[in-house]
């Protein structure tokens, strides 16, 4: 959904995508990437810094941060076309 719906859809418009292992090893972040054939970059959180700063318990769990740092969208849910329609709006004002 994300690789080919999100990432390969804008990453020429400046979006990044980055997937969070939390408490996960490389190894096993590694492999999940490759099963599902993510060509965006796969990180290791693994005492769960980053999830703490932005999660709030649930896995998956989705955030946006704008160019200009800013939270724009924290959610567990995983609404795509709802995603869409966000990121269409900010790259378009290049936030």
């Amino acid at each position: 959904m994300i690789e080919r719906e999100i990432w390969q859809r804008f990453k020429d418009n400046g979006l990044k995508v980055l997937a969070i292992g939390v408490q996960e090893d490389a190894g096993k972040a590694s492999s999940w990437s490759f099963q599902h054939r993510l060509t965006y970059p796969v990180m290791i959180d693994p005492d769960g810094e980053i999830y703490k700063k932005f999660g709030n318990g649930s896995v998956p769990y989705h955030v946006l941060i704008g160019k200009d740092l800013m939270l724009r969208l924290s959610d567990e849910k995983f609404d795509q076309d709802h995603l869409i329609q966000l990121l269409k709006g900010y790259l378009q004002n290049e936030i």
